[in-house]
């Protein structure tokens, strides 16, 4: 009789507890919702007056505007249609403007929900690693609260909704190697094509995963295996790609899967890298990057319309012509000097996790980064001494490929801003081994809130997670 009671206090502890932590996600939703669409909007601009919000950025507004106005896909009306900025993400702006016209506040709520799906994402990932259930509000906190993703949330960019994305791929990718099924590896394709439709840097990922597979995978994966699946995954985002592939041929004549920003990016990246010792802030000399492109332009013949930032083009084989020279010209400038490109992309891992577009705001910037850097560190070592190794690969593969593909290029603190839910992850595992030291008063570092990896496979299924 005794044994049945401890059983039920046992039963109505855990469920006393996972009540707890669904109010208090309740709580947070409600908080975080508050914030973004009422608080920073009301406060934002007095206490932080360069703060970015209710504004659009990268022309993702203009051509959403256009596509629903019925002149297709191009900055303005008497340009060409572009090439400059993938599909995914102007489509949704364009959906809201006809259905809520031009509404920043609609923007607003798509990002909040994006952010917190994001969030929910996190916690599924964070309830394999840990039989604890706060870890499962500690990381989301870690990233809703950050002020990159408030930020985020405040302007029409493409930040949030990539995060989503990216977060949603790695989990099936992690399913994926877990199961090594061809139908995973093909539902993981799905996701990273829709990503790549909306940003595409992730493109090239693949190359890693089969690297990746072929030398720490090999007890769960053949290399038949390993290859098959990788195949599979590349065949299924070509094929999510194809309408977007399709459409550049027809306007252009060459393949192009991605967006035809790269040789703008590399330009600016390259002419700021140039300048910086000039003691210029970083929007001034991106604006001299701009200015330097017009001219460029005006001299190999390509007619453009005066812009901000980018130049759009009166033809789109114009378009193509120049990101083509521009990326052309930097490689060669880039080969007569590789000491310099060495130290432009050394400089650039700083500029990736710190660099704003003033010093005040570079300074504001590592005092927000550094402690999350620092804790996802920790997070690191600790998990891979408590046989999470295989767990964390994936997403540690992920963010070291996300920030190697901006190194030779360009990079800025907000590229950085979809990376916070893994160092959210990775810092929480830290929280973990820190919550055990106390509870064990001062002794060392206990692991006995982690779930352990046994033998070859991972610590859970995958299948399984959320099902605990």
């Amino acid at each position: 009789m005794r044994l049945l009671d401890d059983k039920k206090a046992v039963v109505e502890s855990i469920r006393w507890s996972k009540n707890r932590v669904v109010t208090l996600g309740l709580l947070i939703v409600l908080v975080h919702s508050l914030l973004v669409l009422a608080l920073i909007p009301a406060l934002g601009r007095h206490l932080v007056p360069s703060l970015n919000q209710d504004k659009a950025g990268d022309g993702y507004d203009y051509i959403a505007l256009n596509l629903a106005s019925g002149n297709g896909y191009r900055f303005y009306p008497d340009t060409a249609s572009t090439l400059m900025r993938e599909p995914g993400y102007p489509l949704i702006l364009a959906g809201l403007i006809v259905a809520f016209g031009q509404s920043f506040f609609a923007v607003k709520v798509v990002n909040v929900l994006f952010a917190l799906g994001t969030a929910y994402l996190i916690a599924r990932v964070v309830r394999s690693l840990s039989t604890s259930q706060w870890p499962m509000l500690a990381a989301p906190l870690l990233y809703l609260f950050h002020p990159g993703t408030l930020i985020a949330e405040s302007r029409c960019g493409v930040e949030v909704i990539f995060s989503f994305l990216i977060v949603l791929f790695v989990l099936t990718l992690m399913r994926a190697i877990e199961s090594a099924k061809a139908r995973a590896y093909m539902i993981s394709g799905l996701v990273l094509g829709i990503t790549v439709l909306v940003r595409s840097v992730p493109l090239l990922f693949p190359i890693w995963l089969l690297a990746y597979l072929l030398l720490f995978e090999r007890r769960r994966a053949s290399i038949f295996l390993a290859c098959r699946n990788v195949a599979i995954l590349m065949a299924t985002v070509l094929i999510v790609l194809s309408p977007w592939i399709i459409r550049n041929y027809r306007l252009t004549g060459k393949f192009v899967p991605t967006a035809s920003v790269l040789g703008v990016s590399a330009q600016a990246g390259q002419y700021i890298n140039m300048h910086r010792s000039e003691g210029k802030p970083w929007w001034l000399l991106d604006r001299e990057a701009a200015y330097e492109r017009d001219r460029i332009a005006a001299q190999l013949g390509y007619p453009a319309k005066d812009d901000y930032y980018y130049q759009t083009f009166y033809r789109t084989a114009d378009e193509i012509k120049f990101s083509n020279f521009l990326f052309a010209r930097v490689v060669n400038e880039d080969k007569k000097a590789p000491l310099v490109f060495v130290k432009f992309a050394a400089r650039n891992l700083f500029n990736f996790w710190f660099t704003g577009k003033s010093r005040s705001a570079t300074a504001q910037n590592v005092l927000v980064q550094l402690p999350y850097i620092v804790l996802a560190g920790i997070g690191i070592v600790i998990g891979i001494k408590n046989g999470l190794a295989r767990t964390l690969g994936p997403i540690l593969l992920f963010c070291v490929y996300m920030v190697t593909v901006y190194l030779p290029i360009l990079a800025q603190a907000r590229y950085s801003v979809p990376l916070v839910p893994f160092l959210s992850i990775l810092g929480t595992l830290t929280l973990i081994a820190l919550k055990d030291k106390v509870d064990r008063y001062g002794g060392p570092v206990s692991t006995t809130s982690f779930i352990k990896t046994r033998g070859t496979s991972s610590q859970i299924p995958i299948e399984r997670w959320g099902k605990r």
